[in-house]
Parts: structure tokens; sequence; C-alpha cells
């Protein structure tokens, strides 16, 4: 089965925590968080329509001029979800450049700010040299983002200042099964594509399909499909060591495929963790054991533990795989 979302870390977990999700056949990308973005190169960049900011420090925020930078001659948005400092955030980046030179560029920069049970929409477009522009407010359920492909998830957390968590789903995956195409004599092509979107929009079984110059109506060839679970990826970082936290993240990245968590201090530095509003390697597995996650990618190391084999990974790891207690 080929998976619908391809996901790595942009960088080493030593650097700024960001997760480059792809996704196949789209041609299009997701940033969770946009520390430094050097490691992207510029094909990359221009996949990403929709960045997710789990809080504004500058080791989750300051690839934000790069990939503007890369972008403005693009006509598809870029929008930006986050806590609710974000639109001041983008708009006093946006302030400290000079664009008197940009009105024929097609730019338009939504941002999206959480905040309680409330996202605000925004709007920075080129061609008003990128002038701040307040368009609605409407009501969080736990969505950010739904698209008949996916749906992003976000949970509000503490990390001394507000900071998000996200999951990424797939509502189902669809499988082809190439026995079936070949024994219908059909090809394999980016009418698949076609007729995977027409079966997540639940369109009308008439719908027809042109395939190597015939005609096919969609209850005949939605046989050579066949339906499984979607892939759940979440990510979480920068979050206080509190009750309240741990358990609302167990419950939110329950069940994932992949976990994509922070795990900043070793446990035996837990008074540091507390000071410093980071969770710890240990706990970082222990969520994932208690949540029933498949795989666990910890991420986001202090650097006084570069270079040890004992390190965040290794602790992590060993409470990841333990028994439960």
């Amino acid at each position: 089965m080929k998976p619908t979302f391809l996901h790595n870390l942009v960088n080493s977990p030593f650097e700024d925590p960001v997760l480059f999700i792809r996704i196949m056949r789209e041609k299009r990308a997701l940033l969770f968080d946009i520390g430094n973005i050097a490691g992207l190169d510029p094909g990359n960049l221009h996949k990403i329509t929709d960045v997710f900011v789990s809080h504004t420090h500058i080791d989750h925020f300051i690839g934000f001029d790069t990939l503007i930078r890369a972008l403005l001659r693009r006509e598809t948005p870029l929008r930006i979800y986050g806590p609710s400092n974000i639109t001041d955030c983008v708009e006093g980046k946006l302030k400290g450049y000079t664009w008197n030179l940009i009105q024929d560029y097609p730019l338009n920069i939504e941002v999206y700010a959480l905040d309680g049970d409330r996202v605000l929409q925004s709007g920075f477009h080129a061609e008003e040299r990128f002038l701040r522009r307040d368009s609605g407010i409407r009501t969080f359920s736990g969505v950010l983002l739904q698209e008949p492909l996916l749906t992003v998830r976000a949970l509000q957390l503490d990390h001394q200042v507000p900071c998000l968590a996200f999951s990424i789903e797939e509502e189902f995956h669809i499988n082809i099964d190439k026995v079936l195409l070949e024994k219908m004599g059909l090809p394999v092509g980016p009418w698949l594509s076609r007729l995977k979107k027409a079966i997540r929009e639940n369109m009308p079984e008439e719908t027809e399909f042109t395939v190597s110059g015939r005609r096919y109506r969609l209850g005949k060839l939605s046989g050579i499909s066949k339906i499984t679970k979607g892939q759940k990826i979440a990510f979480v970082t920068d979050v206080s060591v509190t009750d309240e936290n741990i358990r609302k993240i167990t419950g939110f990245v329950h069940g994932s495929d992949t976990l994509y968590c922070e795990a900043y201090f070793l446990d035996k530095d837990l008074d540091r963790a507390l000071q410093r509003f980071h969770l710890t390697a240990k706990l970082a597995g222990k969520i994932a054991r208690q949540a029933g996650v498949r795989n666990l990618v910890v991420m986001h190391f202090s650097p006084k533990y570069r270079g040890r084999a004992d390190g965040p990974e290794a602790e992590a790891m060993e409470e990841f795989r333990s028994q439960a207690s």
C-alpha cells in the first residue's frame, strides 16, 4: 500500500523541529512549524500550501521569511494557522520589509488564529502591499482544516505561552486492485487520481470517466478500489510538564501511525524540564505507549546531550517499548 502522506523532519533532532508532509499525487505539501527550513529545496517550498505553527518562539517561526521570499510570485494562496498571536506576528514580519514594487504579484496570505473557541481569519495580499485585512470569525470545535482527503486538528496546550499540537488524518485510504484493473483492460494513469477524488467526495454513481477513449460510470469502476483505514500523524512540541497537558496529549494522539514528539530533556533533568516548560524523553515515550501509537519519532533535543549514546532517543524508545506498568 502506497501511503498518501510522506513525512519527515527537515532538521536533525538537535535543530529546529520542522515536519514536512508531502501529499502524494497532489504536488502539495504541509509544514508543521517553520523554524530553519534551509534544508528544503525550492521545489519543495513551492509545494507548501498550509503551515501549522505551534507557537512563535524564534526556533519555530524564523523560516517564515524564507518561505515568503520563495512564494511571492505564486498564485496559490499560502494558509498559516497558529495560536492567538499568529496574526500579529505575521503582520510584524511583513512590516519589516518595504513592499512598494509588488502590486502585480499574485501571492495571498491567509492567516487563521486559534483563540479559545474561536478562529479569527485575516488576509495579507501582495497587491495591497500586504496590508492586514481582518475578514471573519468562526467557531472552533477541534478542526482547523477539513477537506475530502484530510483533516487537521489542533489541541491547545501550555508552554507558559499558548502552544498548539496538531494531527493530520486521512479519513480513509483507497487502494486500487491491480488484478481487477488488468482484468477490465484498464490502464494505470492520472485518471485513477480522479477516480479516488470522486470516491472521496461521494459523487453520484452515474458520474462518467473517459478511459482510453471509452466511457465508464463510477458505479462500475468503484469495484476496483478497496477502502482501508487512513493514516494519522501527530506533532507535539514545547509542552509544559503538567498532568493536564499529558492527559490531553495522550487522548489527542491516540492511535497515531506516527507521533513526532519533543524529548528536550532526560528524565534525570526533570527539574530543568519543569523550569523550561518542556517534556522529557521518558514522558514522550510514556505518552506514545499509553496512546497506542505505532511509531514514535522524538525530536527537539537540548544541545547538552549532543553526541551521547544514552541520550533522549534511547531513553524515549526504552520507555515506549516497555510493558505498561
